[in-house]
């Protein structure tokens, strides 16, 4: 095994070692850490040097570090910056219990991990006219941007999700409000009913309903969480059909019937570019296939009679 292979993979487990460690993986609870505090004691009194060194590694240098980075990183990180995370993390579902604070280190950590390993890979180019410390910061870069980059795509799949069963919900919904039953008790009968991620926004929406939350606030919070069109307009009418006292069932029929001729305008859209779209993959793969087909025998003949 080559000397850069083993330095990176040493640069790896480092690496793996610091996160785990700064994230909190694998944290004990609060009673397992009085427990083994207790079980460290002595019969003689220990000193504070003593009760310090007793301490694993973890609790002793890594968890304080952690904290002084989270402080660091909240002070130079904007509120709005912060707020755009949060909402961001919401969005996807709170993935292995993502936190700002977590995306915050995860973001420096990976960063400076990928550039220390793209410096190191690049040292035996050292030699050569192209800067290779600016690949260490191109992939520092990378790294600062991937955990973002994937909430991103977890919250989008998770939208998608959601999208998609938005019209069958919304159809329930009216034919349980049709059915005599409240809004809060036809949305308790849709947590009960749909499956996926609405599931979750819907119980965690009647929660706050019932811990006193305003009806309109949790609402605009749910579908701020979620992120869909569809749902954010269907979520302002019925806040605006409350406001003016109009029957939430004529709302949510209309709001359902409507959500229905979008989608269908949409998907009438997506069908007149496809033609469109399709003119690129033919000119890269079946045109030049057609010329070697049609001009490949003129070729050989040229070339027989030259």
């Amino acid at each position: 095994m080559t000397p850069i292979l083993l330095l990176l993979g040493l640069i790896a487990a480092v690496g793996a070692a610091i996160m785990t460690g700064l994230l909190g993986f694998g944290q004990m609870t609060a009673e397992e850490k009085y427990a083994a505090k207790l079980s460290r004691i002595q019969d003689h009194a220990m000193s504070l040097e003593e009760i310090e060194l007793s301490q694993p590694f973890t609790e002793r240098f890594l968890l304080p570090l952690r904290d002084r980075l989270i402080v660091a990183l909240k002070n130079r990180t904007p509120a709005k910056r912060q707020e755009e995370l949060r909402l961001l993390i919401q969005q996807a579902g709170h993935p292995y219990g993502a936190t700002v604070d977590g995306v915050l280190i995860a973001k420096l950590i990976l960063g400076g991990v990928l550039g220390g390993v793209a410096v190191f890979v690049f040292l035996p180019f050292v030699h050569l006219a192209f800067p290779y410390s600016l690949v260490g910061l191109v992939a520092g870069v990378i790294g600062y941007i991937l955990p973002e980059r994937w909430l991103k795509q977890q919250a989008g799949t998770r939208r998608k999700a959601i999208e998609n069963v938005i019209p069958d919900t919304i159809d329930l919904l009216t034919i349980c409000l049709d059915a005599g039953l409240s809004f809060d008790a036809a949305i308790q009968r849709l947590a009960e009913k749909v499956e996926g991620p609405l599931r979750d926004e819907l119980a965690n929406t009647l929660t706050e309903i019932r811990y006193g939350v305003p009806r309109s606030e949790a609402l605009q919070a749910f579908a701020d969480r979620v992120g869909a069109e569809d749902l954010a307009t269907f979520v302002g009418a019925v806040i605006q059909s409350q406001k003016l006292g109009v029957a939430l069932g004529d709302t949510v029929r209309i709001q359902a019937a409507e959500i229905r001729r979008r989608r269908r305008q949409k998907a009438e859209e997506q069908a007149a570019q496809a033609s469109l779209k399709m003119l690129f993959p033919m000119i890269g793969c079946i045109f030049p296939t057609l010329f070697v087909v049609l001009m490949g025998p003129v070729a050989l003949i040229l070339l027989v009679k030259h």
